[in-house]
């Protein structure tokens, strides 16, 4: 009795045959087997993938610039800074005497100078308060001579050019009587100057003399 055997193909043999050639020639493995969209973001142990390294450069690029905005306002800070403390030294060595505000000094040496200056200034403020006293001292009420008060004439003369002259004399006065304006013009044409004008006046106890004269060619 003989065997007979019927051939069935089988089915899954065939699709994997047709499949092999695009696996080992790495040809249309994406189109075949691509995941379903609900694997897609999963690892190969169902864990979620991490974020691309396009999120990290983004985060480091904000990381970046808010760095360099710091570092720009912190140099704008420091530059407006020193701008002020120029203006302040500048402002400090203008109260120097002109000597000093003429040198090109540093901002220590203005310092130190500023430091040695001020108790300069206090003594010329003490001397200049001591004579304000005695000048409060020795006044008196107009018409009423001091014993302090200096009863020698002042006279001072003024070169207006080459040839014109202005004499101020001013005196007491209760010297007047002693010292005319007539003498005084005895005196300068004496020494060859020539009257042009000439004008008195007086306030509180003094009287002035002014005189134009000429210088005389010869």
């Amino acid at each position: 009795m003989g065997h007979h055997y019927q051939h069935f193909e089988d089915p899954f043999a065939s699709s994997m045959s047709s499949l092999e050639p695009d696996i080992f020639s790495g040809a249309g493995v994406h189109h075949h087997l691509a995941p379903s969209p609900q694997w897609l973001g999963l690892g190969n142990h169902g864990i979620p993938v991490a974020p691309t390294a396009n999120n990290g450069t983004s985060s480091g690029g904000d990381g970046d610039g808010s760095g360099s905005h710091r570092k720009i306002s912190h140099n704008a800070y420091e530059r407006d800074r020193r701008k002020e403390l120029n203006e302040l030294y500048s402002d400090l060595r203008s109260l120097l005497p002109e000597d000093d505000r003429t040198k090109k000094l540093s901002i220590p040496i203005t310092v130190s100078r500023v430091l040695k200056y001020i108790p300069e200034l206090q003594k010329q403020v003490e001397g200049l308060e001591k004579k304000k006293e005695e000048l409060t001292r020795a006044s008196c009420k107009p018409g009423v001579l001091t014993m302090r008060e200096n009863t020698a004439p002042i006279v001072s003369a003024t070169c207006i050019d080459d040839r014109d002259i202005m004499v101020q004399v001013s005196l007491v006065s209760t010297m007047a009587g002693d010292l005319p304006m007539s003498k005084c013009i005895n005196v300068l044409e004496n020494e060859g100057l020539r009257l042009i004008s000439s004008s008195t006046s007086a306030f509180q106890n003094r009287t002035f003399y002014s005189l134009h004269v000429q210088r005389t060619q010869r």
